[in-house]
């Protein structure tokens, strides 16, 4: 064998040890309390987002900055626990947060996920207040503009307290 080749073979031979020999050192022993977690087990881990900050940056709306006077405190803890379920994709917190009444009739709106930004002006309709929540749609579809905005309908129940009971 000529200089270079011979070259060659002992490079090729020393890196397959030291590759056999790594392999080697990664396993752990029996009652070893030092154990070591795979390198692609920590890079999975760090670069997974936190679910909480991903579901803050789709509720983007200003709740401490609502002045409008149609908007009273128990109907903004009713759109923030809805809102907070759309986020979080919780349908038994979404449930809880309407009325009795609703059901399942607005499940449907968890198909089109939306980046909530803010809150429209109220309006009163006889003895319902509408209040427009606008966003972004997330799953962008052809013709389809990526502004959104749902109305939540609010009427006072029997014991007086502000309930969601439609949105559109």
């Amino acid at each position: 064998m000529n200089k270079p080749a011979q070259f060659i073979s002992i490079l090729i031979l020393s890196i397959s040890v030291s590759v056999f020999a790594g392999c080697g050192k990664q396993e752990t022993t029996g009652t070893s309390t030092n154990e070591t977690v795979p390198a692609a087990s920590e890079s999975a881990i760090q670069e997974r987002p936190d679910l909480s900050t991903t579901h803050q940056s789709l509720d983007e709306i200003k709740w401490n900055e609502i002045k409008d006077p149609l908007i009273e405190y128990g109907m903004i803890t009713k759109l923030k626990a809805a809102i907070s379920a759309f986020v979080s994709n919780d349908l038994d917190q979404f449930h809880a947060a309407l009325s009795p009444r609703v059901g399942t009739a607005h499940d449907y709106l968890f198909d089109y996920p939306v980046k909530f930004t803010g809150i429209a002006e109220a309006l009163q309709e006889n003895d319902r207040v509408l209040v427009p929540i606008v966003g972004e749609r997330l799953n962008k579809e052809e013709g389809f503009s990526p502004d959104i905005r749902y109305t939540f309908y609010f009427e006072k129940d029997k014991d007086g307290v502000w309930t969601i009971v439609s949105i559109d």
